[in-house]
């Protein structure tokens, strides 16, 4: 595994940890806070970085497709 992808991974953790813990501080309700978590795990797990790193880890190949080199 790249040194990148640990990071990519760690950066999804981290963030997504973060907005749950703030979600939980500010809203007034901790369904709204899951829901809003929820939203935004997934919103970042479907960034094509992060599709490029679950391809990576499944073994398949990595198209470019002429957009930038990781």
């Amino acid at each position: 595994m790249r040194s990148r992808d640990v990071r990519a991974i760690a950066f999804c953790l981290a963030s997504t940890a973060a907005v749950a813990a703030g979600g939980l501080l500010l809203l007034p309700n901790w369904a709204m806070a899951a829901a809003l978590t929820v939203a935004y795990a997934i919103f970042i797990g479907t960034r094509p970085r992060m599709l490029r790193v679950y391809r990576r880890l499944r073994g398949e190949s990595v198209e470019m497709g002429g957009y930038h080199w990781d």
